[in-house]
């Protein structure tokens, strides 16, 4: 007995509990000698009792040997110094043979220790937001909680008492969805002694469930329960963004599902390029369009080696300008690996610079090929035919002009009338075919330009009075805005005039009468910049966005009119684009219109005169 870690006792079931043995082991306890408590003959063992925990000692004792049943008590004992212990008693009653209790044995151990740690386990599993916990299992179906933390609280519900020895009601809070899998994962678990894990849906209250996710390692007892050491957490906030997460990523894949399709059916790929590193990404259908391997990695270097040679240099300043304006835009020709040649167009922007050290750009290309040649088809029966009507109306336009001006007062008035109605339709139809001949050169690249320094106030006051007499006929007054005598313009002068003529000729045409045409220019850094407003009705705003294509006249009174080819503004787009700008329009429906080009300024001849093309806000 005195080997044994824990005091041995036997003693009467009285009321003084006089001890008829105790081992040793007391001493250490107490700090009193067993001799003390035999028989009680200094001290009897209630007196080194925490008098906290005597009342309630007793009668527990006294409970279970009136029940006869053994008894697990944990209390406290104060040692003869003040230091407090805790101990754990287990003891039972013997009973004579006439069914009397005869005495009580039972065995005291010191837990002092494992109590305090339980105690720091408390603390800490106090400051987890879930809750640490041990849950039993029986062959029998119960299931009870014997310890768990105070976060079961925020978990369940409930404080740890009650689900200490029962925690069966805690399942008629469970998800209906959620039951069947869960005991079904509890079940495994026993079964195979594996971790169990699982998340599932609790009803704290009766409106809406909370999330949980539960880790635990089972353990089987010698009663053949299964006990489970684990912890579960409230995931609520973590599911709610795992599943938008998955909401939106299922959105997301159906909106690339639609895009890719569109892609593959219009033909259009997506790539990102570093002009800097070389390094190139591009999405699925750029494979298709340029003809390589799906295996093959993309690079600038793989890209440009499928350029046609006579359009690397197209691209390369397109890419140039790009670094200046922020825009690549340009319709080039690709050779495939098998000798095929097919027409793409690229449009992309470069990434904001500070934010993009290694010159990103962003975007598109597009197979065209049918579309070019297409276009081309009509471009050469243009052309055919501009060429094949320019012959015959040369000589009727001036068979007309010789009939105009020889006898007119021998003419009838009548035949006077009708021979102005066909020179005016000449005059209109050869205005077309030129229109569709240069429209044709520009586009070929054929149009000849002699770039070199132009006065901007002598070539403005040239075009104003050439086009006056015009003007007057509308009621319309051209003004010329003060421009410095000094400033110069890199331009072609029989090409400048042709964009100024245009513009001043739409001005005029859709100008009420009585009304001023304002023509000016002035520099702006490196640029000139070019303008003509007029007060007249204005362009609608769905027509805005195809002012400068080809064919394309504002829907209104205006249109029959004024006349005219829709071919006019198409022209200056590609003459001012040829001459290294650009030009563009502000117009409020009802307040009239500005059109302005912006062309390069001369620069002096000792420094690079190469012009480059520039952006008009």
């Amino acid at each position: 007995m005195a080997n044994i870690p824990g005091i041995t006792y036997r003693c009467k079931a009285d009321s003084d509990w006089t001890m008829l043995y105790m081992s040793g082991s007391i001493d250490p306890l107490s700090g009193y000698p067993a001799s003390d408590f035999i028989n009680n003959s200094v001290r009897n063992y209630a007196s080194v009792i925490h008098a906290d925990d005597r009342d309630w000692l007793e009668q527990a004792v006294f409970e279970a040997v009136q029940q006869k049943n053994s008894w697990i008590l944990q209390y406290r004992v104060v040692h003869q110094s003040g230091k407090i212990h805790w101990v754990e008693e287990r003891g039972k009653a013997e009973y004579d043979e006439k069914g009397s209790v005869a005495f009580l044995d039972g065995f005291i151990l010191d837990v002092t220790e494992e109590k305090s740690l339980k105690q720091q386990l408390v603390k800490l599993a106090s400051q987890l937001p879930g809750m640490v916990y041990q849950y039993q299992l029986w062959p029998d179906g119960r299931t009870a909680f014997p310890f768990a933390s105070e976060g079961i609280e925020k978990i369940y519900g409930v404080l740890p008492e009650q689900v200490i020895s029962d925690a069966n009601f805690l399942f008629a809070k469970i998800h209906p969805d959620d039951i069947e899998p869960l005991s079904e994962s509890i079940r495994q678990s026993a079964e195979t002694l594996t971790i169990w894990q699982h998340q599932y849906r609790f009803f704290v209250d009766d409106e809406t469930p909370i999330w949980l996710s539960g880790r635990a390692t089972p353990e089987r007892m010698p009663d053949g329960s299964t006990l489970w050491h684990g912890y579960i957490e409230d995931i609520t906030q973590v599911k709610q963004y795992y599943l938008e997460l998955e909401r939106v990523n299922a959105k997301l894949q159906l909106s690339q599902q639609r895009l890719d399709m569109a892609s593959e059916t219009a033909m259009m790929g997506f790539w990102q390029a570093s002009l800097k590193t070389g390094e190139l990404w591009w999405s699925p259908v750029v494979y298709q369009i340029f003809g390589f391997d799906e295996n093959i990695t993309p690079s600038v270097a793989l890209f440009k080696s499928s350029l046609h040679p006579d359009d690397k240099q197209a691209v390369t300043d397109s890419e140039q300008r790009a670094l200046e304006t922020g825009l690549h835009d340009v319709v080039h020709r690709i050779i495939r690996p098998d000798g095929s040649i097919r027409w793409v167009h690229e449009l992309a922007r470069l990434l904001q610079q500070e934010q993009n050290p290694d010159q990103i750009l962003v975007g598109s290309v597009q197979d065209v090929t049918e579309r070019m040649q297409l276009q081309q088809m009509k471009d050469a029966f243009i052309s055919t035919v501009s060429h094949e009507l320019r012959t015959p109306l040369t000589a009727i336009k001036g068979a007309l002009g010789i009939l105009n001006s020889e006898n007119v007062e021998l003419t009838p008035v009548k035949m006077q009338k009708l021979l102005q109605v066909a020179n005016n339709n000449s005059e209109r139809l050869a205005q077309l075919i030129n229109d569709l001949l240069d429209i044709e050169k520009l586009a070929a690249g054929k149009m000849p330009f002699n770039i070199q320094a132009l006065s901007v106030r002598a070539e403005l006051q040239l075009a104003v009075d050439n086009l006056q007499p015009f003007a007057s006929q509308y009621k319309v007054m051209l003004k010329l805005q003060n421009i410095a005598s000094g400033l110069l313009v890199q331009a072609d002068a029989l090409r400048l005039q042709q964009v100024v003529t245009n513009l001043l000729s739409n001005a005029i045409k859709f100008s009420p009468p009585d009304s001023d045409v304002v023509v000016t220019a002035d520099l702006h850094d490196d640029i000139v910049r070019f303008s003509i407003t007029d007060t007249g009705s204005g362009i609608p705003v769905e027509f805005h966005p195809h002012i400068f294509q080809r064919f394309t006249q504002a829907d209104g009174s205006n249109q029959r009119q004024n006349g005219g080819t829709g071919l006019g503004l198409a022209i200056c787009k590609e003459l001012v684009g040829q001459m290294g700008g650009s030009i563009g329009f502000n117009s409020e429906p009802g307040k009239g219109s500005v059109f302005y080009f912006a062309l390069p300024a001369y620069k002096d001849s000792k420094q690079d005169s190469k012009f480059k093309g520039v952006s008009v806000e």
